[in-house]
């Protein structure tokens, strides 16, 4: 057995004693939970979205849409100087409703 030899040996040795070993199982989990979807951000009126960006935006601020680990609930963060916050909503929240509270806040901020 040449030095090589001895060496990719002693590799593959030491990669079967790692833990993460069987991924697939664990990805077709993932994915699994990933189908189960119920909220979705495309639900939302695409103007409400744009308008919540647009008033945060013009006031030197950022917003993230974003979801809950299981996707069973929506995030909404906005930050603004040195201050964040997140917003969550329920899966089933009426989403335009929602933005549109969000709006009448930054409204009252500007």
């Amino acid at each position: 057995m040449t030095p090589l030899d001895s060496l990719a040996d002693s590799e593959k040795s030491r990669k079967k004693k790692r833990g993460s070993v069987k991924n697939d199982d664990r990805l077709a989990a993932f994915k699994k939970l990933h189908q189960e979807t119920t909220a979705e951000w495309a639900s939302a009126s695409a103007e409400r979205v744009l308008t919540v960006v647009d008033k945060i935006t013009a006031m030197g601020g950022a917003v993230t849409f974003g979801m809950s680990r299981d996707n069973g609930a929506y995030s909404l963060t906005l930050m603004l100087g040195k201050n964040r916050k997140t917003l969550w909503f329920n899966g089933s929240a009426d989403l335009d409703t929602e933005l549109d509270g969000v709006c009448e806040i930054l409204d009252q901020l500007e």
